[in-house]
């Protein structure tokens, strides 16, 4: 049985140079969750473990189908209410939703059977999650290596090239987490930092 792995079949969205580019990004389905507050805290650990379960049941259902894939990596949206970029507000002020991007042939069935699955094992959230297709765009995004604590230089030179090449946000600040932070010390930890934009 062969296994789809995004991460092999998307090169251009699962990987990222060290200076700013713009890229291509395919529509897709996503299983999605969202929250606010500080991502250090259990609410939002308790939402990545929601996701998770019910992405590895995703899993285990296409595999009976002789469908095996590769758990994507967990990713962000983040926002604010007031448009600032989350780096320059407190953390009790951040909104996220955590995404997990899904093979072409998942279905939303998949999803609901994933979910009334993981019911059984009573982890919490489990209602929050959705089955979200999103549309395709423009991207300009980096490669970060180390703390996300230290992200804003990337941030900065992210928004620099977006002037440089007369371009505007059209989305939220999205991080795709190529590194698990449990495994990975933390000056090798590797994230990739996307806007959507469009042209002025």
């Amino acid at each position: 049985m062969q296994k789809t792995d995004l991460a092999k079949e998307q090169k251009h969205y699962y990987r990222a140079k060290s200076a700013p580019e713009l890229v291509t990004i395919a529509a897709a389905s996503y299983i999605t969750i969202e929250g606010a507050g500080d991502p250090n805290a259990g609410l939002f650990h308790a939402k990545v473990k929601a996701l998770y379960t019910a992405a590895y049941n995703i899993k285990k259902i296409n595999k009976l189908q002789d469908k095996d894939f590769k758990v994507a990596s967990l990713e962000g949206l983040w926002w604010t209410e007031s448009g600032a970029q989350v780096n320059e507000v407190p953390v009790a002020e951040w909104h996220w939703k955590l995404l997990i991007q899904l093979p072409s042939f998942v279905t939303r069935n998949d999803f609901k059977q994933a979910v009334a699955l993981a019911g059984n094992k009573n982890v919490p959230h489990l209602p929050e999650l959705c089955f979200e297709h999103l549309p395709g765009t423009l991207a300009v995004q980096i490669l970060h290596i180390g703390s996300y604590h230290d992200e804003t230089p990337n941030i900065h030179r992210l928004l620099e090239y977006m002037k440089q090449h007369h371009l505007e946000e059209a989305g939220v600040h999205h991080e795709i987490y190529i590194t698990d932070p449990s495994k990975t010390p933390v000056e090798r930890l590797k994230t990739i930092l996307r806007l959507d934009v469009k042209s002025k």
